[in-house]
């Protein structure tokens, strides 16, 4: 890697970095209970599920480093795949599948329940299977 490369990277990031200090000046100037207080019910509940899953996400990242734990999401089971361990009977993944319930509750008050296509009785071959069963 070249140094200018290396450079313009750090600048970038940088440049990032002050972007997400900008976006969150509400929630690090002031407590999350100020700052939810002012939103609409249903931004109040994105704004926890996301900081909780957050919470977690930061919390988890340091875990290599204090014990044999990982990263949640995509990055947890990547590590946890590599390591030769079952992600599914992991510690941490019954709480990101309790967060990602969450996630799912928020999306089907505000966007409605999905649409289902009306499933009808085929009983010609339900005739045909009991018959062919018994």
């Amino acid at each position: 890697m070249d140094t200018e490369d290396l450079i313009s990277f750090t600048d970038q990031l940088n440049d990032d970095i002050d972007d997400l200090e900008d976006a969150l000046r509400l929630l690090i100037t002031g407590t999350l209970s100020d700052a939810a207080q002012r939103l609409p019910l249903l931004d109040r509940a994105k704004l926890y599920a996301l900081t909780t899953y957050a919470i977690e996400s930061i919390i988890f990242c340091q875990w290599p480093f204090i014990s044999t734990a990982a990263r949640p999401s995509l990055i947890f089971e990547a590590f946890v795949r590599l390591n030769g361990i079952n992600a599914k009977k992991h510690p941490i993944f019954p709480e990101l599948t309790r967060v990602k319930h969450y996630f799912e509750k928020i999306k089907v008050v505000e966007f409605g329940e999905p649409k289902r296509e009306n499933i009808s009785l085929d009983k010609p071959a339900v005739r045909r299977f009991l018959k062919h069963d018994f």
